[in-house]
């Protein structure tokens, strides 16, 4: 297991609690090839490029540059561990338990623009040295952190929902990554309509 004794204790704010609130009492729901048309159905205003980011399982920050043609910018809002005040079984995460929270925007540079804020829920006991480290550097999305740290990681989209958790967002999406075989990080996106129009 990981020490996470180099960072920072965050508080549990109301944000935070909502979102552990919304994490305990979720059934995942694995959305599969073959589903996505019927699943999306009730987001066909949803413009089309935000629509397949929704149930992306590659890098949003990669897609983001290639679609807006410009650099995206990491911008971490608060990093840190706190103690789970509930129990997320889509995570394997028992209230009590320890877990580290990442929380990012990814801005345009050009624009300002934010295209996506996120909330990062991390069972610390599945990660390798290498991997807390690179994640705890702040640099670089996790995407990309585990396209080049966690060769076999695995991503599969849980949920997709209207409105934020922990914004005003208008549509959000939930995502589970398992490292060997183990679910590890369960991220939640938020996306403003705004930003795609």
């Amino acid at each position: 297991m990981v020490l996470l004794v180099s960072l920072n204790t965050l508080q549990l704010d109301e944000g935070l609690i909502r979102l552990f609130d919304k994490l305990s009492d979720h059934r995942s729901e694995v959305i599969r090839i073959g589903e996505i048309a019927s699943r999306l159905s009730q987001y066909e205003s949803v413009p089309p490029f935000l629509r397949s980011l929704l149930v992306a399982d590659g890098t949003v920050t990669m897609a983001l540059e290639a679609y807006f043609l410009e650099q995206i910018e990491i911008c971490t809002l608060r990093q840190g561990q706190v103690i789970a005040p509930r129990d997320v079984s889509a995570l394997d995460l028992n209230k009590g338990e320890q877990c580290l929270i990442r929380e990012v925007q990814l801005l345009g540079v050009e624009s300002s623009k934010c295209y996506v804020h996120a909330v990062t829920v991390i069972n610390p006991s599945r990660l390798s040295p290498i991997l807390f480290e690179q994640l705890v550097d702040e640099e670089e999305g996790i995407g990309a952190i585990l396209r080049n740290v966690a060769k076999g990681s695995f991503r599969e989209v849980i949920h997709i929902g209207t409105g934020g958790l922990m914004t005003d967002a208008d549509i959000h999406r939930r995502y589970r990554v398992s490292l060997n075989s183990l679910p590890a990080l369960l991220i939640t996106e938020e996306f403003e309509l705004s930003s795609y129009r």
